[in-house]
């Protein structure tokens, strides 16, 4: 008769745990915002895509990406009218950025070719 009380004890005892656990994650998930896509999400596919970029890259392009972004949206604070040379060297520098810190060297003059508009090939892998 003993036994059979611990028995349901331990599994009541068990269930409550599981019960805790699962509503503490349906909790944690309602907390956490949903992210949206930046700006530049497209952007970023296509050049890890393109470019086949490991780890390290798609690390320093998130980087750049991320203070360009962030430099824009100061810049969107200010009359973007007179503000139209600081925005494409702004533009032409984080380009250069993405280019030194990201693209692999075999692929940089793909790269320039990309950037001026002209169609590239996705890489083979």
């Amino acid at each position: 008769m003993m036994l059979s009380e611990r028995f349901w004890i331990v599994v009541l005892a068990l269930t409550a745990f599981a019960a805790g656990i699962a509503a503490g994650v349906l909790v944690a998930q309602r907390q956490r915002p949903v992210q949206e896509p930046g700006p530049f999400q497209a952007y970023e596919a296509r050049m890890v895509d393109t470019f086949d970029l490991d780890d390290e890259r798609i690390r320093n392009l998130r980087y750049i990406l991320q203070d360009y972004e962030e430099k824009i949206e100061s810049l969107k604070e200010r009359n973007l009218e007179s503000l139209d040379g600081e925005l494409t060297r702004l533009g032409r520098s984080h380009r250069e950025l993405v280019r030194t810190w990201v693209v692999p060297e075999r692929h940089r003059q793909q790269f320039d070719l990309w950037a001026g508009g002209l169609p590239v090939a996705a890489t083979v892998q």
